[in-house]
């Protein structure tokens, strides 16, 4: 089991579970980025030991041994996935206390298409002080953006923040699937790429009585922008 006193090699996933490709293809990397998302949510979200931090799209819980190298554990830690085989290796290996993990049969067309058409994030009303959730809005379609948004606005507790990355450009339209010569991949697949015109998301977010608290362009994954998002 992975603490801050001994080495995190053995507690981490193998190659296939990572998710996130070359960015992170060996151990070093793998907890280098996971440790410097956690000092982010510090910075930029006030996460503390002592906050309830919910990971949408956990896979194979990078977040958490993230958590676990810089404050030990946070007083909740929840990692949800639609994906049964990534999310069964992070609750058979990382689960403790302070630390679970929820599947979720939800719908999406890449990762769980015959998924529950009934949309949840598995968290109770005003509980999560600080959410994060990376590359999830970048494989999201036009309809579900929106109504996830309002869960997560539901999700949060007073003085709450979500930290969130998608796609975003100016001068495009407002949602479009996998835009060819976009950004460093060949997209292929459904919603590999799910880019919006930025107006476009921030309306989602008006409408989900949301604001924007820090907006960083194209500096994430393969170009994604970091959006902070509070209650309204």
């Amino acid at each position: 089991m992975l603490n801050r006193k001994k080495s995190s090699k053995n507690a981490l996933p193998p190659g296939k579970y990572r998710m996130g490709g070359e960015h992170f293809k060996d151990d070093a990397a793998f907890i280098k980025t996971a440790v410097k998302d956690v000092k982010r949510l510090e910075k930029y979200a006030g996460l503390t030991a002592q906050s309830n931090l919910y990971d949408w799209g956990c896979g194979a819980g990078r977040l958490a041994v993230g958590v676990r190298e810089h404050f030990g554990r946070v007083a909740d830690y929840h990692g949800v996935d639609i994906q049964p085989e990534v999310l069964g290796w992070a609750e058979q290996n990382l689960s403790a206390p302070g630390f679970r993990f929820t599947l979720v049969n939800v719908s999406n067309e890449r990762y769980n298409p015959d998924g529950s058409p009934e949309r949840t994030l598995a968290a109770e009303p005003g509980s999560v002080d600080v959410f994060y959730a990376y590359s999830v809005f970048s494989h999201m379609n036009d309809e579900d953006t929106p109504a996830y948004l309002r869960l997560i606005h539901e999700a949060l507790a007073p003085g709450g923040m979500a930290f969130v990355t998608c796609f975003v450009e100016e001068d495009v339209p407002g949602w479009e699937e996998n835009p060819e010569g976009y950004g460093p991949l060949d997209w292929k697949g459904r919603l590999h790429c799910t880019r919006f015109a930025r107006w476009h998301f921030e309306d989602h977010v008006n409408a989900a009585r949301l604001a924007v608290s820090r907006f960083e362009y194209g500096q994430e994954t393969d170009g994604q922008s970091l959006y902070v998002l509070r209650k309204r």
